[in-house]
């Protein structure tokens, strides 16, 4: 007889949760509601997905988050659609990795961060553990729950609430006040329903600590940075994601480079920079292709099409690029096949984040010469990208 698998139909939820389809759990949503506490929860509860992995909980709550707050990728979901799915979500790790082991505080920050989120974390140390980060925490999810653009996520510990498994990530749409109890809208829907539970042992099961990170969990606030647009032309190349030890030794090596420099702004200096730049950056370039007619056009991995409008300020923002003293400088160098992929690149660079030595200050100099001169889509390419990059090394770096 050959052997089976075992299998479940969902978990039952353990005494300390609260159904939401529960006549009890209808009456705190009722609660909530009468107190302005469950806002934010009809915006999320019109994206409540279910996760499509068992690893999957933090880039389908990202999912939900991002569709919840109306951000538009910039990218086709599918046929003409541009909607958020995990899928899209491979800036900060490998899809195949994250499907293995899920991902961590720091990953999701990245990934928020990096499709137009501000994000906020607060991580729960539990030597710190006191009445003022409890009510912190209250206060935090009540001014998400009474509104209807900033949403709180919660990474705990299941076990810690009683369920199976260890680390999980889920939004949380609502609050009431008189049990204190937060509504989670549990990702894994297949396993559990949405749930109550109260704040004291939820506050408890962020504090456990993450052994991928040696952290404990916590919490996140987020909402959409509307001064920005999405990235219509330029990507960041997926090998350039927070977990590669070849990017980690390539980033120590181009700031061992940056700083181990004499004040001198000459342009052979500027060139000698841009060469190393090249060497250790060049696989990274952008994901923009240049045509035969020395157009820019979007790599064919990510969307299929563009509509004429996008086309044409795709096609701009190329040409603002090549117009530049940087791009002059790396395509004379005939080291770079993509020079404009490259060029927005360093343009993105946040040299901001490094000391004021010699190649800084050439490198700022002339590419504060091009950017200055970029209409607002174009600055807009650079500074998003300027956002995911800085995002990505300071996760690096932690």
């Amino acid at each position: 007889m050959s052997a089976i698998a075992k299998q479940f139909y969902r978990q039952p939820l353990p005494s300390t949760c609260v159904d939401f389809s529960s006549e009890l759990g209808k009456k705190l949503f009722s609660s909530s509601l009468l107190k302005g506490h469950a806002n934010i929860y009809f915006k999320l509860a019109a994206q409540f997905r279910t996760q499509d992995e068992p690893a999957f909980c933090g880039l389908s709550t990202l999912v939900m988050v991002l569709n919840a707050l109306e951000v538009d990728p910039g990218r086709v979901w599918k046929g003409p659609w541009r909607w958020y799915h995990e899928s899209m979500l491979d800036c900060c790790a490998p899809l195949e990795k994250v499907m293995k082991t899920g991902i961590n505080l720091r990953q999701f920050a990245c990934l928020a961060v990096c499709n137009r989120l501000t994000v906020r974390t607060e991580q729960i140390y539990p030597e710190n553990s006191t009445k003022g980060t409890m009510e912190k925490f209250r206060q935090d999810l009540i001014a998400s729950a009474t509104s209807e653009d900033t949403v709180l996520v919660a990474s705990y510990d299941r076990g810690v609430l009683g369920q199976t498994g260890v680390g999980h990530f889920s939004p949380i749409a609502a609050y009431d006040e008189g049990s204190d109890r937060a509504l989670i809208m549990d990702v894994a829907r297949f396993k559990y329903p949405p749930h109550w539970v109260e704040l004291s042992l939820l506050h408890q099961a962020m504090q456990s600590v993450d052994v991928s990170t040696s952290a404990p969990r916590g919490y996140f606030v987020m909402t959409l940075r509307k001064d920005t647009r999405p990235l219509i032309l330029f990507r960041l190349h997926r090998s350039f994601t927070i977990d590669s030890k070849q990017l980690n030794s390539q980033l120590t090596e181009w700031r061992a480079y940056l700083q181990a420099t004499p004040d001198d702004q000459s342009d052979d200096l500027i060139s000698a920079t841009l060469t190393r730049f090249h060497e250790l950056f060049e696989e990274y370039s952008l994901c923009c292709k240049t045509t035969n007619d020395d157009e820019c056009t979007r790599c064919s991995g990510m969307e299929a099409e563009m509509d004429e409008q996008m086309s044409r300020c795709c096609k701009l923002i190329c040409k603002q690029v090549k117009a530049g003293g940087v791009y002059e400088r790396m395509a004379a160098s005939g080291l770079a096949k993509r020079h404009a992929a490259l060029t927005a690149l360093l343009l993105a660079w946040p040299l901001d984040i490094e000391p004021p030595t010699g190649r800084v200050e050439a490198l700022r100099a002339i590419i504060a010469q091009d950017v200055q001169l970029f209409d607002a889509d174009a600055k807009n390419e650079i500074d998003l990208l300027q956002t995911q990059i800085r995002t990505k090394i300071l996760c690096i770096e932690v």
